[in-house]
């Protein structure tokens, strides 16, 4: 089966659960100065392990006899006032005739699969014979990179490719996953699941909130599949398959996933690869006309996203993150080595998750949180998310809200539950910070 690289991502979540002792917080519900310093206990959540798909070249056998079958096309649906965007990112990276041509080829040959698998247990698809060019092992294997690039819809194509060169030409022999009708089957059910999705985005809204919408769903409806972090054998998770139809996918999945949807719905959307303690994938996002960089795998807390990595900067995403070299501008691709194709540069904050839809803290007033608190507890919300001002210092911020009695946070539930209603849980409620962002993630209890 095709080789992945992969490995443990060592970017540790740190979740500080804001315990207090129950003396202490006896006596701030009495208005009590405490004399002892609050408890405050750590819970470590490690992220999961990531994978993407490594190409790799194997003998190019016989050409398979009996029939090929045809893969049924899907158009993919749109979202109402958006125009979906047709990104090639990966053909347009490719200058040399040669490549242009393979790649134009595969879009119509992936299509045919043959009827039976063949010794490697995977489905031939129909050959492709670039004429008057011999491309070399690299610049097939960048070909195959663009290609997968730009269709996160064509599932099915393994890691595993044949190849030969000679008399002036090129062939290719690419390998399907599955049968014709498997893929036919699957991309229906796919098809199904992208409408659905797609479906709950109201006409006209802002890019940054279709962004935000297609973000939560993808988190909501995703587990990281670790059991696929070290299985070679298992293609659904490294695909937007993993993700619409198992609800496990690795990092590779995630990306796909969000990329497909935020190009149908107008939100023009790349791939980006790199380590993140393993190989990694996440996306670049177009918004308003800047990029940004998000990482979905990396902000899956489980139902709750935690928006540290929905459009970040450049600066921001390479404190834990290290892109690959871009292929185009590499003097010699190595076939079994990961590059990205030619990306834009990530400068602008003002789509920042935090700072575009945070509860703006410019002071430590301890009841600037009250008011969101209430909103967030009328609407059953599981976390609210706070923007620190450049004007104040974050660390001193972060412990006047959680670390430092009278706690502003404290303060603030304690104003919400002393109107009736629903009541929060202040000893069950944790935080994530989100510092290069100047963001906190404060994740939300409530009584039974």
């Amino acid at each position: 089966m095709g080789r992945k690289r992969h490995g443990c991502l060592k970017g540790i979540l740190l979740i500080v659960v804001i315990a207090c002792a129950a003396v202490l917080v006896a006596k701030l519900l009495t208005g009590q100065e405490s004399s002892s310093d609050p408890v405050i206990s750590q819970k470590v959540v490690d992220t999961a392990s990531a994978e993407i798909t490594l190409h790799s070249a194997v003998s190019l056998a016989e050409e398979t006899e009996g029939n090929m079958q045809q893969i049924t096309r899907i158009s993919l649906p749109t979202v109402k006032g958006c125009n979906p965007v047709q990104y090639q990112q990966g053909l347009d990276s490719l200058t040399d005739p040669g490549m242009q041509d393979l790649y134009e080829k595969m879009e119509e040959k992936v299509y045919r699969v043959a009827e039976k698998p063949a010794e490697n247990g995977l489905y031939p698809t129909e050959r492709i014979v670039v004429r008057g060019s011999e491309l070399t092992a690299g610049e097939i294997v960048q070909v195959i990179y663009a290609f997968s690039h730009d269709h996160p819809e064509i599932f099915w194509i393994s890691g595993q490719y044949g190849y030969s060169i000679g008399g002036g030409n090129t062939t290719i022999q690419l390998y399907a996953t599955a049968s014709a009708a498997e893929c036919s089957k699957l991309s229906k059910n796919i098809l199904t699941q992208i409408e659905s999705i797609l479906g709950k985005l109201s006409p006209n809204i802002s890019a940054l909130d279709r962004e935000i919408t297609i973000y939560n769903e993808i988190i909501a409806r995703c587990t990281y599949d670790d059991a696929a972090a070290s299985d070679d054998s298992d293609w659904r998770a490294h695909s937007i398959v993993g993700v619409f139809l198992d609800d496990e996918a690795v990092c590779e999945g995630y990306a796909r996933a969000v990329q497909l949807l935020l190009n149908q719905a107008g939100v023009p959307c790349m791939l980006a690869t790199g380590t993140a303690g393993g190989a990694h994938m996440w996306n670049l996002v177009r918004i308003d006309g800047q990029w940004y960089h998000a990482d979905p795998t990396w902000d899956d807390n489980g139902s709750v996203p935690l928006y540290q990595y929905l459009n970040v900067t450049d600066a921001m995403i390479r404190q834990d993150h290290t892109l690959y070299a871009v292929a185009s501008e590499t003097e010699e691709v190595q076939p079994d080595k990961l590059y990205n194709l030619p990306l834009p540069s990530c400068t602008a904050t003002k789509a920042n998750y935090f700072q575009a839809r945070g509860v703006q803290i410019r002071s430590d007033d301890p009841y600037l949180l009250t008011a969101e608190l209430k909103r967030a507890t009328e609407n059953g919300d599981k976390a609210v998310y706070l923007y620190i001002d450049e004007s104040l210092d974050y660390d001193t911020m972060v412990r006047k809200l959680f670390q430092e009695d009278p706690f502003m946070l404290y303060t603030a539930v304690e104003s919400v539950n002393s109107e009736g209603g629903v009541q929060l849980s202040y000893t069950d409620c944790t935080y994530v910070e989100a510092k290069a962002c100047r963001g906190v993630a404060v994740m939300l209890s409530y009584t039974q």
